[in-house]
């Protein structure tokens, strides 16, 4: 499902209409109002061999004027709109900040402030269940809807109790752990077709705005990320594949200890 909209993303969008059909109108005011002032007698040549009366181009100054208030007018209600936009805010469970949107939620979505996943069932917000690694005893979150949990700190999977079957649940056979120490960096390669889906996407995962997620969209490659960890780089890799973006994660420095698969 796609992830919920943030008021703030259709905000800047409205925003961003506004200012530019509002600058548009300007010019065109402005275009117009120079073919009023000296549009008539347009090239006149006066030579003693040849005469040239000139060109009365003041009729080119209506279409400009006619499209002016036109302009305006969109612009304006651009801007009535972006603030007749719905207004739902809710709270993530990690951090208890506030996540504003134009609806209700009804899909998981990434706090913009702590960039975790929080995990939305028919509308509601899961409650975060905090467990402790077995192995580092770092503290990880699990909501209802984990199926499998790696802890964040060791990449060590911590069992959970499927209460349907009561048995273990472990990740898919084939899965192996590496320790892996090394530090990556995220390159957005291609942008796909979801030109839109992935300037949202990066606006949460970089904490930028539109215009400047934009702006690397300009040039491309672009190094989203240096300095993270392979768990880190595989899980924000994989969420701009979902998306249909295409992304290499590097590595940039060598692990200090051997990796050593179990």
């Amino acid at each position: 499902m796609p992830e919920p909209v943030r008021r703030s993303d259709v905000t800047e969008v409205h925003w961003e209409n506004a200012i530019t059909w509002g600058i548009l109108s300007i010019l065109c005011l402005l275009v117009g109002a120079f073919f009023i002032r000296f549009g008539h007698d347009w090239g006149v040549v006066n030579l003693p061999f040849w005469r040239f009366g000139g060109l009365d181009l003041q009729w080119v100054a209506v279409p400009f004027l006619a499209a002016s208030p036109l302009m305006f007018l969109y612009a304006l209600y651009r801007a009535i709109a972006s603030r007749k936009e719905g207004s739902y805010t809710v709270e993530c469970p990690y951090c208890h900040e506030p996540n504003e949107f134009v609806a209700k939620p009804d899909s998981d979505f990434t706090c913009m402030h702590c960039d975790r996943r929080v995990a939305v069932k028919e509308g509601r917000i899961l409650d975060v269940m905090a467990v402790s690694c077995g192995y580092c005893g770092a503290v990880n979150y699990l909501t209802d809807k984990t199926a499998v949990l790696i802890c964040e700190q060791c990449g060590h999977e911590i069992p959970l109790l499927d209460p349907e079957t009561g048995e273990m649940r472990h990740a898919p056979r084939g899965f192996a752990r590496v320790d892996d120490r090394s530090l990556y960096e995220l390159v957005l390669v291609d942008p796909g077709r979801d030109r839109e889906g992935l300037i949202l996407s990066l606006q949460h995962m970089l904490a930028l705005t539109r215009n400047q997620v934009k702006d690397i969209l300009e040039e491309l490659p672009a190094t989203l990320m240096t300095g993270i960890n392979r768990r880190k780089a595989e899980l924000l890799k994989a969420q701009l594949e979902e998306i249909g973006a295409t992304a290499e994660m590097r590595k940039i420095a060598e692990s200090s200890e051997p990796s050593r698969p179990t």
